[in-house]
């Protein structure tokens, strides 16, 4: 029966989990959590994160150094808990990065990721095949931030006529990531805009 367990695995590497768990900290969290409770005389509940019903998978070539430029760069938040491998040349890494309210997954673009979910880098097939869209608070100062980082901008940031300020730019594999604040936001934290909607 292993042999067949071992065949599944090559084919869905997604699907295999390490030896060790992959979620260490969220034991030690959810004990805390319970003996905080418990020393207050409440019933004991486990904390909530916000899984949304949709959420992109991207592929890269290099899923460590994109990984890094996503938090750098963009500001995004590794759930370090659900990592999944470690990005050594045999042991290919999944993470899922927070921003807001919103979830991103990425993974190495190798033959089991052709394979099975035929998904590619944007660097294999020489142009981006999707744009993510990400509302931002206050997209001046994240604009100025991925600049000062170093982000190729495809679309400097400017007032659109629809209502929102907006930049582009592109990761060092190819994703389009399209960043915007509507400008009502922009008015709500102070601030003004060029176009009036």
């Amino acid at each position: 029966m292993n042999d067949e367990l071992d065949q599944v695995r090559e084919l869905r590497p997604d699907r295999r989990r390490p030896a060790e768990p992959a979620q260490t900290n969220v034991l030690s969290r959810q004990k805390e959590a319970l003996m905080a409770q418990i020393a207050e005389g409440t019933g004991y509940q486990a904390p909530r994160r916000h899984d949304p019903a949709m959420y992109p998978r991207l592929a890269y070539l290099d899923e460590v150094a994109a990984l890094d430029y996503l938090i750098q760069v963009f500001g995004f938040t590794e759930r370090r808990e659900d990592r999944m491998g470690t990005g050594a040349p045999d042991d290919p890494m999944l993470a899922w990065l927070d921003f807001g309210d919103g979830v991103v997954m990425i993974g190495r673009s190798d033959d089991a990721c052709h394979q099975v979910h035929r998904i590619y880098s944007p660097a294999e097939v020489g142009r981006a095949t999707a744009m993510i869209n990400v509302r931002v608070h206050d997209i001046d100062s994240h604009y100025l931030r991925a600049v000062e980082a170093g982000a190729l901008v495809t679309m400097p940031l400017e007032d659109a006529f629809y209502g929102f300020r907006r930049y582009e730019a592109n990761d060092p594999e190819g994703n389009r990531w399209h960043f915007h604040e509507s400008f009502a936001d922009i008015r709500a934290r102070g601030g003004t805009v060029e176009q009036e909607s």
